[in-house]
């Protein structure tokens, strides 16, 4: 061992495989370590989000081969730091992002590396402790494991008066939800705001514009649990989308002006269009969710609520636009300041061996985020 706590052996841990569509396993896998630019982290909670369950139901793996280690969010303690990183050392508790500039897009030229078009962390070399044979890792990130060599780029020191599992979120719920609206969007103090959909995503969404003292924080989602939950975490009113229209709801709770800024966290054609009918003059909707192949909108351009009149604004953000390096500790600072609930977000906790009740409850549309607990 170096300085550094670089150690040049090989590693045996347990991973949560994808072995096939909807088939998990818990096996042994190997890998060298760390490499340089990368860090070894002992995990401690990773998320379970929707991303990995796209992957997890699709018949080809959206484009990966199988096996496959699946997990973009968590938190670990350094136990190594391979050659060049200087930001991390052995013993830091640290948070995951998944996203990681590339450096060397046309966005990230112009400096706008928020939005660089290939943002992916650096992949690590793991192999099946039975055969040999490759194990894929989507997204560059491979959580689910007990023991597992990162790209140094995408993981962050934070304090460590701060439990280390209460970090496990930080990277793509909190991330890609509360980065919609403080970097993708910029709502401003005052506005009115409206967020489509209350899972993991929109209700850091919520949060974020409540930190960004929004005036009115609107929840819309069909299951009244989610929507009690948006109001503990930050939302005015709430609109149940199966009792009532949605468009015409909110419409009515801001004096038939509309918001300044909807955040869809849905990924339904049919949502984006009510993220859109729902807005004020000047407004602007934010797709965060993540929509199917093939999938369309039809907008009004023209007449007295076409967009040229009302001058509205369709963007769209991945992943909140987010830097972990510089969003993962303002985020853990917001924690502290009591201006985000981490605890709250958390509403199931997971073993390695039982991941699949974590995508049984998204299913089930009956939790906020899942974490597995190493």
């Amino acid at each position: 061992m170096d300085r550094s706590g670089a150690m040049s052996k090989s590693y045996q841990t347990r991973a949560a495989l994808l072995a096939a569509p909807g088939q998990l396993a818990v096996e042994e896998v190997t890998f060298e370590g760390p490499a340089p630019g990368q860090v070894l982290l002992r995990m401690a909670a990773a998320g379970v989000c929707h991303t990995d369950m796209h992957v997890y139901d699709s018949p080809d793996g959206r484009g990966w081969d199988f096996p496959m280690i699946l997990g973009h969010e968590g938190s670990g303690v350094v136990e190594a730091v391979g050659e060049g990183v200087n930001h991390l050392q052995v013993g830091d508790n640290a948070a995951v992002g998944c996203r990681v500039p590339c450096g060397s897009c046309a966005m990230c030229q112009r400096g706008d590396t928020r939005r660089c078009m290939a943002s992916s962390a650096i992949s690590p070399s793991i192999q099946l402790a039975k055969d040999g044979s490759a194990v894929n890792v989507p997204m560059g990130i491979g959580l689910f494991a007990d023991l597992i060599p990162v790209d140094a780029a995408a993981a962050v020191r934070i304090e460590p008066d701060i439990p280390v599992e209460k970090l496990g979120t930080l990277g793509c719920a909190v991330m890609t939800g509360a980065g919609a609206v403080l970097h993708s969007a910029r709502v401003w103090p005052g506005a009115t705001v409206a967020v489509i959909g209350c899972g993991g995503i929109g209700l850091a969404a919520i949060q974020g514009a409540a930190a960004a003292n929004a005036d009115k924080v609107i929840a819309v989602d069909l299951n009244e649990q989610k929507l009690e939950w948006a109001r503990r975490l930050g939302a005015t009113h709430t609109v149940n989308a199966t009792e009532s229209d949605t468009v015409t709801e909110i419409r009515s709770l801001t004096n038939d002006q509309g918001v300044d800024f909807s955040f869809e966290a849905v990924g339904s054609s049919a949502t984006v269009e009510q993220a859109m009918a729902m807005l004020a003059y000047g407004g602007t909707a934010t797709m965060i969710g993540f929509p199917p192949e093939g999938s369309s909108v039809t907008l009004p351009i023209g007449g007295p609520n076409g967009m040229f009149r009302t001058t509205t604004t369709l963007t769209v953000t991945h992943g909140g636009d987010g830097l972990p390096m510089f969003d993962l500790p303002l985020f853990a600072q917001m924690y502290r300041d009591g201006r985000l609930d981490l605890d709250t977000m958390v509403s199931h906790e997971v073993s390695l061996e039982n991941l699949g009740e974590g995508f049984d409850h998204m299913r089930a549309s009956d939790s906020i985020r899942t974490i597995v607990r190493f």
